[in-house]
């Protein structure tokens, strides 16, 4: 009985250490491929690449990386002489393009690169990506009213992230109101938090009434980006209305009282 109960023991610690040694070699692969994954960023005009390679030897050589738009051109080039180690790794490159690229307007474009060992006996590492596809860019989320009283205090969450991970940015938040045939005026600037969010509190102008927009204006470690919301500003008021006495007989003559009255704006 003893002998038996022993066996099984030893059997289930076998199978535990088992699962133990898949989940950490799963982890391990996880970690592998995340770290080989080809991405890159575009802030202030310039695009920074993360390059992923695999390599069976220590050596170095010469890499190059280019943005090409869809007929092949080249539109920014950069070169180095760079060391690659034995097994997993990645180089980091800032490619700035010759002419100025507007955000829309990189993701139509492409990256190549391609890395040359000096002594030549090893295949060249290379290859072709859409800059859309591995582009990391922040998200804009507004949590707000579309309608608001001039003059009146508003306070509207903003959060911001990663598109494709929703992973949480960190930065700075400017808000402006869009005032047509004026210069933006501005109404907000802070932090995002840890979280990637901020409570944004200002008062509006008392003096403008109409359709306006918000804009949302941020800037993370992944690049820069902004979010437009509509908005309705009115000048709202109520009306009093009194009269001399509660109740009326029929035929009675009634006298109201009427007050116009506009919302208390704190200074």
């Amino acid at each position: 009985m003893n002998s038996a109960r022993f066996a099984f023991s030893v059997r289930a610690f076998c199978f535990l250490a088992a699962i133990s040694l898949l989940g950490l070699v799963a982890s391990q692969t996880n970690s592998s491929v995340q770290a080989q994954q080809l991405a890159a960023t575009y802030k202030h005009g310039s695009l920074s690449v993360t390059i992923p390679y695999d390599s069976v030897n220590e050596s170095s050589g010469k890499l190059t990386a280019e943005i090409l738009d869809p007929e092949d051109h080249s539109l920014g080039r950069v070169e180095r002489h760079v060391v690659v180690r034995k097994g997993n790794g990645s180089w980091q490159l800032t490619i700035v393009p010759d002419s100025a690229i507007a955000f829309d307007e990189i993701l139509w474009q492409r990256l190549r690169y391609r890395f040359e060992y000096d002594n030549g006996s090893l295949p060249a590492i290379e290859g072709i990506e859409s800059i859309s596809q591995i582009i990391r860019r922040p998200v804009v989320r507004v949590l707000g009213q579309k309608e608001y009283i001039a003059g009146s205090q508003a306070a509207i969450r903003v959060i911001v992230t990663e598109a494709n991970s929703n992973v949480a940015q960190t930065g700075s938040l400017h808000v402006e109101l869009l005032v047509p045939n004026q210069q933006p005026r501005p109404l907000f600037s802070g932090n995002l938090n840890r979280r990637g969010t901020v409570e944004a509190s200002f008062r509006f102008p008392a003096e403008l009434t109409g359709s306006y927009e918000l804009r949302f204006s941020v800037d993370t470690p992944i690049g820069s980006a902004e979010y437009r919301q509509p908005i309705q500003l009115a000048d709202k008021q109520s009306i009093l209305l009194t009269t001399e006495k509660p109740i009326y007989q029929p035929g009675q003559t009634i006298h109201v009282r009427a007050q116009t009255m506009r919302p208390r704006i704190a200074s």
